[in-house]
């Protein structure tokens, strides 16, 4: 492996795989001191045009897409790789682990959790497919999905993406994708934005099941969805629908498929109301004046207020304000005793990561409104659970997704689509927490 810097700048430190025509190496950016994933093509493993062709298209795709389920693209460039000129892409390194490595290691993943991947890969895809022209990724499949660390599922891989309309000089059609994974139509060169809910189906039936899809194979070349499947209704009857042999019998959106999953009861939600008709839901935004902003004043009782202490994250269903009393105290050290104080510990450890996330969002953040999506619960330890809240906001044209945690005694207070006040931060690719209260 090359010794010296790629380009004078990137520092390899590992190969994280190779396929088709391209290898993928972890690489430490010199000049601004992040790790990034390189993607090298060389023309030793190019066999021919349409190989350059596909690499320049992802990082031309990639350039313009901005989405926390999809890795960011820095640069493209051309550099000398083992003394020949190679085509390189600089992009975002997604640290987890793949859905690939899950089964391979026979990972147990909860019900929660496949719903919540399964959930948020259907938002990857309703932003792909519905920019213009929509973008399909052709090749979804358990290598191509990371799980970050915090749980949130990212699509990687686009080598195998096309824009849905060619261009006028554009003719024949290139068959990609992956047995198993890929529908009868794309063998046909006839992708559409169907054939990826198609793949995005047979990638979960295989994280479910522990078996790859060709098992599920009939003799018609249809994959059958088991009766008996893992995680039960209505995922199961949303992975029959995903995985129709025809396009036009499948969701016509992944918008579609999610709503599905909503109305199924899927997902633990409040009552469906309309935002408008939400008697909590915040209608103006809250004035936090120009960023950067100092912690001070009102701003500084914003921090306060979201900053939940040890002890609110311990009790989340505790009123605001409430008093602990004696008998709170007592056996409060009683299980700091039992845990060799642990159990404080690791909330205290919270209180302060979190306040520590507030405080860089209330100094430098962007306000936005955002509609409530969902509520569910979320086990953080020790039998203790906090609300996850997902939503999504409007910014810079486009629809962002995201969650975050709060108090149960904050979230009774929304149903789903009620508006709720938020801080997102553009250059962290619309990271984003929330800070409405009522």
């Amino acid at each position: 492996m090359q010794s010296e810097p790629v380009a004078g700048r990137y520092e390899i430190i590992r190969s994280l795989g190779a396929g088709g025509f391209a290898r993928t190496l972890l690489a430490r950016d010199l000049r601004d001191q992040r790790q990034v994933a390189l993607k090298v093509l060389r023309p030793q493993t190019a066999p021919d045009w349409k190989a350059y062709e596909l690499f320049e298209r992802e990082g031309a795709v990639l350039r313009e897409l901005r989405h926390h389920g999809v890795p960011a693209i820095y640069e493209t460039f051309r550099a000398t790789w083992d003394g020949t000129e190679a085509a390189f892409l600089a992009m975002e390194y997604v640290e987890g682990v793949s859905i690939a490595e899950m089964i391979a290691e026979r990972r147990h993943v909860d019900r929660e959790a496949v719903l919540d991947m399964f959930v948020e890969l259907l938002g990857v895809l309703d932003y792909l497919h519905t920019r213009v022209p929509p973008v399909l990724h052709r090749d979804i499949k358990p290598a191509n999905v990371i799980v970050r660390n915090g749980g949130a599922p990212v699509l990687v891989d686009f080598g195998a993406v096309r824009n849905v309309f060619r261009s006028p000089d554009e003719t024949g059609s290139t068959v990609v994708g992956t047995y198993g994974y890929m529908p009868y139509e794309q063998y046909m060169g006839q992708a559409s934005p169907a054939s990826d809910l198609y793949a995005l189906g047979a990638t979960f039936l295989h994280l479910i099941t522990g078996r790859p899809p060709s098992d599920f194979m009939t003799d018609t070349a249809r994959l059958k969805v088991p009766a008996a499947l893992p995680c039960g209704e209505p995922l199961r009857s949303v992975l029959e629908r995903l995985l129709a042999s025809v396009p036009g019998d499948r969701y016509v959106s992944a918008k579609a498929a999610r709503a599905a999953l909503y109305a199924g009861n899927a997902i633990v939600l409040r009552p469906s109301t309309n935002s408008a008709a939400a008697p909590n839901a915040t209608s103006t935004l809250v004035s936090l004046g120009h960023a950067p902003r100092e912690l001070i004043g009102d701003n500084a009782k914003l921090l306060e207020k979201m900053s939940y202490n040890m002890w609110q994250l311990m009790d989340p269903e505790e009123k605001a304000g409430a008093q602990w009393n004696a008998v709170d105290v007592a056996v409060a050290a009683f299980f700091s005793i039992v845990t060799i104080g642990i159990l404080p510990a690791i909330f205290w450890s919270m209180a302060v990561r979190r306040r520590r996330r507030y405080t860089t969002f209330i100094a430098e953040g962007t306000p936005a409104l955002a509609r409530v999506i969902d509520i569910t619960p979320k086990d953080v330890g020790f039998g203790v659970k906090h609300s996850k809240v997902r939503y999504e906001f409007d910014a810079d044209g486009q629809t962002h997704r995201d969650s975050d945690l709060v108090l149960p005694v904050i979230a009774d207070r929304w149903d789903r689509g009620a508006t709720i006040q938020i801080l997102y931060l553009p250059e962290r690719n619309y990271d984003s927490v929330i800070i409405s209260t009522s």
